[in-house]
């Protein structure tokens, strides 16, 4: 079975707006309040900790793999939580002893953290939704409205930071640098007056940490699995077993592949794992199949109706629909009910799972989709534009990205591309009109290509006042340290599409366009009045 949407509609089997899967209950919201009290609190030991010359690696990757949770778990089971609760209550009791032992011994004084958390090592659920509640209560009236939205915002950059450090870890590698600014802007939210300010300079400081981690992930993905190249990536299904893998962990990708070798499974990708096939390592495995489906706003209708086991790699779950439980898969740490853990890199139970499901029957064609690009064709076409640039021949530079998923989209940049002036250039990685001042790269979902773009700009033309606008066409739950790392590399304005509920929430967008002066799409011409209203200040 498959479904027709997939390029035509404009999301209206969206999962969030159809069954409501986005939600978070009230209940898991304060417990989550309680979990990062626990969190804040072992944020500000580890660090006075580590003045000390102590640190400890167990109780490091229980506060990343406890914070990156946060992002995708959103369906704690009671065992679950108390389960997290106990290591967070033992690391930070062990952590304030040690502090509190090297203080006395040394004699010096011991710096004092205020907090409403009370300490049970046995915690009762109904005291601890009690104590969540009220830290959610408190924390509201203590902020003004800008102060929490810039928390907001720095938790996700926080949570981004902890799944991006849980990546590299796969590849051997480590970011201490990423760790400690990490913890250092997680302390800061114990701290009952801060000044709006220095919030945002905290969170500006802290994205360019970020952007470091990111492009040390993108060189271990490249040094893994090798230099991304163009290919044709289908989007078809053929009669077979089958095996779905979401997500963006591409080793987790590696290792099913590895696991599923000549046994007649194809193995298909799902949302941003498409990025998989560009690469030649991964592409060599003859059962790496194609991209099955819209993504993660459309998972509900893609997981219902793919015949097969889904593996959703870490940090990728969200809340499960019963429709398709028991054939759901996770390697995350914890589980929602009706998932199956995967532990120890032991994909025998999804590859039974696929085995027992019934498979594609006849399968359907799909158009392709180029994917990738040539380096050398890019670097030169940079070199064509910095020379036009001097020039006076090009006052504005749009890039447009990533993917378009939607009809709507497709139309709303077709104009835009028309009706631009002949000073603007567009480099675009998904719709394309022909013209003399457009430049168009076959690699959606690759945001690393607009960081290549804006990087290698910066290299060749130090004019910082240059008029640079990026075009975010599809939401995830990077999309914030996205549209922030771009302004990290001097992006003047940065449009955003719709976004599902389900992917980023409302307020945090409110709060990008009022902090950080996103934009969002209205129409090309509105568009691209204000791009050069902007120019001339």
């Amino acid at each position: 079975m498959f479904y027709n949407y997939y390029q035509y509609d404009d999301y209206n089997f969206d999962s969030c707006t159809t069954k409501g899967i986005c939600s978070i209950d009230p209940t898991i919201t304060a417990l989550q309040e309680v979990i990062i009290m626990y969190l804040k609190q072992l944020a500000f030991y580890t660090l006075r900790l580590r003045k000390k010359g102590v640190s400890n690696s167990i109780i490091k990757y229980n506060i990343i793999n406890t914070l990156s949770g946060l992002v995708s778990t959103t369906d704690y089971s009671k065992e679950q939580f108390k389960s997290i609760i106990m290591i967070l209550y033992e690391n930070l009791r062990q952590s304030k002893i040690l502090y509190e032992r090297i203080c006395k011994n040394n004699n010096l004084s011991t710096d004092k953290l205020s907090s409403q958390l009370h300490l049970n090592k046995k915690p009762d659920l109904v005291e601890a939704i009690k104590q969540g509640e009220k830290e959610f209560i408190k924390k509201n009236k203590l902020l003004v409205p800008k102060q929490r939205h810039i928390f907001e915002i720095m938790f996700l950059l926080i949570k981004n930071v902890c799944i991006n450090l849980i990546q590299l870890k796969s590849y051997g590698k480590d970011c201490d640098e990423a760790y400690y600014s990490m913890l250092q802007v997680l302390n800061m939210i114990n701290y009952k007056v801060v000044s709006t300010d220095k919030l945002k300079l905290v969170t500006e400081r802290f994205v360019e940490v970020n952007y470091k981690l990111v492009k040390l992930l993108l060189s271990c993905e490249r040094e893994s699995f090798g230099k991304s190249e163009t290919v044709s990536v289908s989007f078809s299904t053929r009669p077979g077993k089958a095996i779905l893998v979401s997500g963006s962990n591409l080793k987790e990708l590696e290792e099913v592949l590895k696991a599923t070798k000549g046994l007649n499974i194809d193995v298909y990708t799902h949302g941003s794992m498409i990025m998989g096939h560009t690469y030649p390592k991964l592409n060599s495995y003859p059962q790496l199949q194609g991209q099955f489906g819209l993504g993660v706003e459309n998972c509900l209708l893609d997981f219902a109706t793919f015949p097969g086991a889904i593996l959703m790699t870490k940090n990728s779950l969200q809340n499960v629909e019963y429709l398709y439980r028991g054939r759901l898969f996770t390697t995350d740490t914890n589980a929602p009910k009706g998932v199956t853990k995967i532990t120890d890199g032991n994909f025998q139970p999804l590859i039974k799972s696929a085995l027992e499901a019934k498979g594609f029957a006849k399968g359907q064609k799909r158009d392709d989709l180029i994917l990738g690009f040539q380096e050398d064709i890019l670097n030169k076409k940079i070199d064509d534009i910095i020379i036009k640039i001097r020039g006076r021949n090009i006052k504005h530079l749009i890039i447009i990205g990533i993917l378009n998923d939607s009809s709507s989209q497709k139309r709303y940049f077709e104009r835009l591309l028309k009706y631009k002036n002949n000073d603007t250039y567009a480099i675009t990685l998904s719709t394309y009109v022909p013209s003399n001042n457009t430049f168009q790269i076959n690699s959606g979902y690759d945001l690393s290509i607009i960081y290549k773009i804006l990087e290698n700009l910066s290299k060749k033309f130090e004019d910082k006042t240059f008029d640079i606008s990026v075009f975010l066409t599809k939401c995830d739950r990077y999309s914030v340290s996205n549209m922030l790392n771009l302004k990290h590399l001097g992006v003047k304005n940065i449009f955003l599409s719709h976004c599902s509920l389900m992917v980023v929430n409302p307020i945090i967008i409110d709060s990008m366009k009022d902090i950080f002066d996103v934009n969002m799409i209205k129409t090309p011409k509105e568009d691209l009045s204000l791009i050069i209203g902007t120019s001339q200040e």
